[in-house]
């Protein structure tokens, strides 16, 4: 079915879908967000929000996991354990809102959670934030609602992960963990709605298969950049996919 499915693609379609989850997968492997977002901003142009979504959940499921096991020393459990306990309940809220939204509005909600994301990060950095164990909750419920409606949560959330001192190792191994268990829970939410056919949910497996090698080239990129090239990076590829959802949002 598949198979059937993709041969009716145009092969530009169907090399710029392999060719995406690869690149997403350096770029996840390399700051340890973004490339869900970048995968997202560019298939929803190829196939629509709504189908595009539904996909990266189930790619993303297969990134963070070989993502978690590249950094798996250097994650932080303890941490991971209460953004999870706290996040999960309204991330299947979430997930709930995004099924029944219009694609036009979804968009809307993207570029709005993104333009958001700079004023959290850039206060969190000039105020040198501590994170401790009620901030982190509260941030998590918060971050819970916005991961069941949009890719790539984790801008907001990593203002509030770097408080609690950790590394950008720790970083992207912890994010990996809680990215993981979230996708998984989103994809369950999404498989009891309409959104999530067999055929989405097998080519978001393929994506996923695609961009694990893209992931172990991330991680020797990243032992290379230092922690403010790994900022620079993730805030000029949030300008990008910022235009790209405004012009989804608008069309």
């Amino acid at each position: 079915m598949l198979e059937s499915w993709l041969s009716a693609l145009p092969l530009p379609t169907l090399l710029i879908i392999v060719l995406t989850a690869f690149l997403s997968g350096v770029l996840h492997g390399a700051t340890g967000m973004a490339g869900g977002i970048v995968m997202t901003a560019i298939l929803s142009s190829v196939l629509g929000i709504k189908q595009a979504v539904p996909i990266i959940t189930c790619a993303l499921i297969f990134s963070h996991f070989s993502r978690l096991l590249l950094y798996w020393r250097d994650t932080d459990w303890a941490v991971a354990k209460r953004v999870l306990l706290f996040g999960t309940p309204t991330l299947i809220s979430g997930a709930v809102i995004f099924s029944i939204l219009n694609p036009n509005i979804i968009a809307a909600v993207f570029v709005l959670f993104l333009l958001s994301s700079f004023p959290i990060k850039y206060w969190a950095r000039k105020h040198q934030i501590t994170t401790g164990p009620k901030l982190l909750a509260t941030a998590s419920v918060v971050w819970g609602l916005l991961a069941g409606n949009v890719v790539g949560p984790g801008l907001f959330l990593a203002p509030f992960l770097l408080g609690t001192g950790m590394n950008r190792l720790t970083f992207v191994g912890t994010l990996a963990s809680i990215t993981l268990i979230m996708n998984i829970v989103k994809l369950s939410v999404f498989g009891m709605t309409e959104l999530l056919s067999s055929q989405l949910l097998a080519l978001g497996a393929l994506v996923g298969l695609i961009s694990v090698p893209g992931n172990w080239l991330g991680r020797s990129l990243l032992t290379r950049l230092s922690d403010t090239h790994h900022r620079f990076i993730i805030d000029a590829i949030t300008l990008m996919v910022i235009a790209n959802f405004v012009y989804l949002a608008v069309k």
